[in-house]
């Protein structure tokens, strides 16, 4: 009997070790290139999971798990990073696991989405929108410097931003949403066809889009703030505005994709990007958000907050599979 249950043992642990072998945990990762590959090459190395992580932007993301919703072979696990409203959406179809992180001591942000989604993500980032400047390009052309989201549609920057496609960006869509924010109907209107006749080019995230201006094909983008540091730091000519009017921000969030079939492992990789070790090493190497443990050192991007100027962002609104629509069809209804 003994030597029967051995065998069948066996039998379960080979099995179990050929299907991880050959079924990895499978993440979709929205942050930026550099991140995603060292979140899955630390995390192999700490746990020894066979773990694949695929980059998408935020709106790839939810495209993807929204035209997959019916599919039973879809493979993905987890989604880690891009704008919380985007997960919130993904939430709100019930395209996402309910979880609850073991770890506790994560700030009040982190457990707003927590909450807001009903347990079903969690925030493990966040960043501040802002204009992003090529210094270099503006003064060649003897062009002054944009001070708020408004002069963006100035006739002087005419060709002069590149800005991702909302539809595919959470970065340009947090862009959109903070202005229907600020702004009336009218006004908010007026602003975004301005705004959208000076752009020189779309791109499908909004670090694509960064990355442009840094190398002077344009002079204008936005972005979030701690994406422009490590390119300053290479050379490029970037300066950052908080425009006049205020900003947005982002929570970056982690989400369980509902057919899973990986939940202890996809928990053990959220639970990871939790910890304050794996969050400041992320923070002096590889990205510069503000991370959500509450011992996790602070971003030296972020460091004068005060300064920032940033909205109370409506999350709950802004998520809603209603205005998403609403935003997105606005912008597309602009003629350029």
């Amino acid at each position: 009997m003994k030597l029967r249950y051995y065998w069948l043992y066996l039998l379960i642990f080979f099995n179990t070790a050929a299907y991880a072998e050959i079924h990895p945990l499978q993440v979709i990762c929205s942050a930026k290139p550099k991140t995603c590959q060292w979140l899955q090459a630390s995390f192999v190395e700490k746990y020894n999971i066979p773990t694949n992580i695929v980059r998408m932007s935020s709106g790839e993301a939810l495209s993807v798990i929204e035209q997959n919703s019916t599919n039973t072979d879809f493979i993905y696990d987890v989604w880690w990073g891009g704008t919380g409203d985007t997960h919130l959406k993904a939430i709100g179809n019930g395209f996402m696991h309910k979880f609850s992180p073991s770890i506790k001591n994560l700030l009040g942000w982190s457990t707003y989405l927590s909450d807001l989604s009903n347990g079903h993500s969690v925030g493990v980032y966040a960043g501040i929108l802002g204009i992003i400047a090529n210094k270099k390009v503006l003064a060649a052309q003897n062009i002054d410097l944009p001070s708020c989201w408004s002069d963006l549609g100035d006739p002087k920057y005419r060709g002069q931003i590149i800005i991702a496609n909302p539809a595919t960006s959470g970065t340009a869509y947090t862009f959109l949403s903070t202005i229907f924010q600020i702004y009336d109907p009218f006004q908010r209107l007026q602003i975004l066809a301005e705004i959208k006749e000076n752009i020189l080019k779309t791109t499908t995230s909004g670090y694509g889009a960064l990355l442009p201006v840094a190398n002077g094909e344009a002079a204008l983008s936005v972005a979030f703030i701690h994406d422009v540091q490590s390119l300053a730091n290479a050379g490029s000519p970037l300066t950052i505005i908080i425009p006049c009017e205020g900003t947005g921000y982002e929570i970056g969030a982690a989400s369980i994709l509902k057919n899973t079939q990986h939940l202890s492992q996809a928990q053990q990789f959220i639970e990871y990007t939790l910890l304050a070790e794996t969050q400041n090493k992320l923070t002096q190497d590889i990205s510069l958000q503000i991370f959500s443990n509450v011992d996790a050192v602070m971003s030296p991007v972020y460091k004068n907050q005060g300064a920032l100027n940033v909205i109370n962002y409506n999350f709950r609104i802004y998520s809603s599979e209603r205005m998403r629509n609403k935003i997105l069809d606005t912008w597309e209804g602009l003629t350029k």
